[in-house]
């Protein structure tokens, strides 16, 4: 009597499988389009927004501008592989009659896993260091400039900007800003909520009833700042807009005198 042996095959590893899927036409389709919307986005944040972005008169704008290019850069492969995925799936959603076949399952493949927490741990430290570290220097710049700072006080309402001068006895619907002197803003408002932004010195801060906010920046370009107000605050929100100006210090001068006000 011959002996018998029963040969079994032997399941696939957790690894094996995962070759296995990765390597199908599927996966490799998504790849091929999640490499090219990842390219765009690296493109749109190297390229784009700084060609397209408005002047930068501060360094309070410069830093912010650099934010947003690192930020789009480090998340433009995040959001490629997502994009590609649902993409992919969009254009394939249907098989005919029959349902496609089922692919191959794995629970887990460890080297994929440890690279994909490593990686994201690294891009999120990162980004609260970069975070903490713009924040910290806006910081230090404010107290280095405190007892040298031009004074501006600024006031919200419906819907209207306000600029008072309290050290020079000037107010005025323009703000005018002389070059390359630290800037104190003290942001209040007498009704509803508004956002004081003037766009071209990269500084957006709250204007409150009943509280004063601080922000501070030095501009040191000259030339026009358009100045909005970022948060709705009632039927003519989009006309609450005005203009200011960044000049040289004799020019700003002569405008101070113009306006009644005295030189400091």
């Amino acid at each position: 009597m011959s002996d018998q042996h029963e040969v079994t095959d032997l399941a696939p590893t957790p690894g094996e499988r995962f070759r296995n899927a990765f390597n199908s036409r599927d996966v490799k389709i998504t790849m091929v389009f999640g490499v090219i919307i990842t390219a765009f986005f690296v493109l749109l944040g190297l390229w784009f927004y700084p060609k397209f972005m408005p002047e930068i008169m501060s360094e309070n704008m410069k830093r912010g501008k650099d934010v947003i290019v690192y930020f789009t850069v480090i998340s433009a492969p995040i959001a490629g592989l997502v994009i590609a995925v649902a993409l992919y799936t969009l254009l394939n959603r249907h098989h005919g009659e029959n349902p496609p076949e089922e692919g191959a399952s794995f629970r887990t493949h460890t080297p994929i896993v440890f690279a994909w927490t490593v990686v994201s741990a690294i891009f999120c430290i990162v980004a609260i260091v970069w975070g903490l570290t713009e924040m910290n220097v806006n910081s230090e710049d404010a107290t280095a400039n405190a007892k040298s700072a031009l004074v501006v006080e600024v006031t919200g309402s419906q819907w209207v900007w306000t600029f008072n001068y309290p050290e020079l006895g000037v107010q005025s619907e323009q703000l005018n800003l002389p070059l390359d002197r630290a800037v104190e803003f003290r942001v209040h408002s007498v009704d509803v909520n508004h956002s004081f932004w003037p766009v071209q010195l990269g500084v957006k801060v709250d204007a409150n009833d009943r509280v004063t906010t601080l922000a501070h920046t030095t501009p040191n370009v000259l030339g026009t700042i358009d100045i909005k107000c970022a948060e709705l605050c009632g039927l003519y929100h989009a006309y609450m807009e005005t203009q200011g100006k960044v000049m040289k210090e004799a020019d700003f001068n002569n405008w101070v005198t113009a306006q009644g006000g005295h030189v400091a």
